[in-house]
């Protein structure tokens, strides 16, 4: 899934060029990252990337060697329910309807990837044994994040170990509530990951969310029918929902694998410094030169030199068309840079 838009990492993330399209040190972008740790669960042609149209020719650039008709291309941004169903839409129409089919983000990081790649290959497993159910990850909650939805574990699932059925979807809680979800021990993130086959998905999408069903259909309709553009008429009408309230948190026939993946969707810049720094000055592009400066992070996508004195917990990122210095405990702020820019009409920028 590489559709998403977002700027939590300006200016280096535009709506251009949005997160799962940045290399931010490692010499590959987080897309190619998801790619290559799909390319070790199935063979590459049964990867499929699901974007808009807008950034057709950004992957195109990044995965010259996948296959036209494994590009899905949305219209327009309409939220992740209407994302998943359409995705699930032009599976059935590759005949793969019936395939256990994982749905990942192509913008996080992981740290704990072996243990993501054999669950992840659990859950096609669990798929396997049962196609009428769904299947998702709980991440271990390593502290009490406001910002993340929760889920409660139930009974366990006979015969594997740390998959559950699921008490009840909590969003967003305050600290103390998160705190208390933390001690719990039953308690984990959702993350968005999940497996079933298309033609399950489908199905519940039919029951628990029909308005939803119905909009989809009538676009598939139309877009075998009579083309791109007339679809993209439908598509633009379809309610924007996200796919948890729109299934995930309303069917039954859904169960949850958990465990510590080292999960990040790197939702900041403080975060980026955390997982791709190094200790003292770190710069992952560019040329710098530091003194009396400690505990600081540059990215410097120019060739220009940078320099700082007597900084400390600073984060600086130096683009062609813009410049972002914030110290580390703000840089979550940079929304309301974006914010500013927007209200501004300063859309060049963005």
């Amino acid at each position: 899934m590489a559709g998403g838009g977002g700027t939590r990492l300006w200016p280096l993330s535009r709506k251009n060029l949005p997160k799962q399209f940045l290399d931010l040190g490692t010499g590959k972008t987080l897309l190619e990252h998801t790619y290559d740790r799909a390319a070790v669960l199935v063979p590459k042609e049964n990867i499929y990337i699901a974007t808009t149209q807008q950034y057709q020719k950004k992957i195109q650039e990044l995965l010259p060697t996948i296959a036209e008709q494994n590009v899905f291309l949305e219209p327009e941004r309409r939220e992740t329910g209407p994302a998943f169903a359409a995705a699930a839409v032009s599976l059935e129409q590759l005949r793969k309807g019936d395939e256990p089919t994982l749905f990942l983000w192509a913008d996080h990081v992981f740290t704990n990837e072996e243990e993501l790649l054999r669950d992840l290959a659990t859950m096609q497993k669990l798929i396997e044994e049962n196609p009428n159910r769904i299947v998702i990850i709980g991440h271990t909650p390593t502290s009490p994040e406001t910002g993340f939805g929760y889920m409660k574990m139930g009974k366990k699932i006979a015969g594997h170990d740390d998959v559950f059925t699921i008490d009840s979807f909590k969003e967003k809680p305050d600290e103390e509530t998160a705190k208390g979800y933390v001690a719990d021990g039953s308690y984990f993130w959702n993350i968005g990951y999940m497996c079933v086959t298309p033609n399950f998905l489908l199905q519940e999408l039919q029951t628990y969310a029909p308005d939803l069903h119905t909009a989809i259909t009538h676009y598939a309709r139309v877009l075998k029918e009579h083309g791109g553009k007339e679809a993209a008429k439908i598509y633009g009408s379809i309610p924007k929902i996200a796919i948890d309230y729109a299934l995930n948190e309303r069917t039954p026939n859904i169960i949850a694998v958990t465990g510590d993946y080292g999960w990040s969707d790197v939702g900041s810049w403080a975060i980026v410094k955390e997982l791709f720094g190094t200790d003292g000055d770190h710069v992952p592009h560019g040329h710098h030169v530091h003194v009396d400066s400690h505990n600081n992070y540059i990215y410097n996508a120019t060739n220009h030199v940078v320099s700082m004195i007597g900084m400390k917990d600073t984060i600086v990122v130096v683009t062609e068309h813009a410049t972002l210095i914030t110290d580390i405990a703000s840089s979550q702020k940079v929304k309301e840079v974006v914010q500013k820019l927007e209200e501004s009409d300063k859309k060049e920028f963005l």
